[in-house]
């Protein structure tokens, strides 16, 4: 299963239906330059054809995330840090803070400061708990803050 939120799956539900919008649009272009004529040095025909097979991969990969999607649930402990969790960190290299909500991968950048369970900070402060450090890219982080959050 795949968490994800509600706003990432209805954008995922989106992007399959603009998809598929454009790859009946491609099938259509395809044809039309097939009336061409002769398909070997046809290179609209040609283009078309292998937008196709593209469209349809990323139609398949989509499909699949969706099938195997399942709803974040809201964490209700802030004991640990899970997918859900608001997070503040402070890097100490710079003393930069930073504040950012683990998410599903699916979810990446759909609201400022979401930020995938499966990228590298994500990965690093998953099952933390508060004044942990942890390292990042050869940055040591420290976890100041687990908080609840709306998603």
């Amino acid at each position: 299963m795949i968490p994800i939120t509600q706003a990432g799956l209805d954008r995922l539900k989106q992007n399959l239906i603009t998809l598929k919008a454009e790859l009946v649009r491609t099938f259509e272009e395809k044809r039309e330059a097939a009336a061409e004529g002769d398909l070997k040095e046809n290179s609209a025909y040609i283009f078309m054809g292998e937008r196709a097979i593209v469209l349809q991969t990323q139609i398949e990969e989509i499909s699949n995330s969706i099938k195997d999607a399942t709803l974040i649930e809201i964490p209700t402990s802030t004991n640990k840090i899970e997918i859900g969790h608001k997070v503040k960190v402070l890097f100490n290299n710079d003393n930069r803070e930073m504040t950012i909500t683990l998410v599903g991968k699916d979810d990446n950048a759909i609201k400022t400061g979401w930020i995938s369970h499966t990228s590298p900070i994500g990965i690093a402060l998953l099952n933390k708990t508060v004044n942990e450090k942890v390292e990042v890219n050869g940055q040591i982080v420290t976890i100041l803050e687990i908080s609840l959050t709306e998603l």
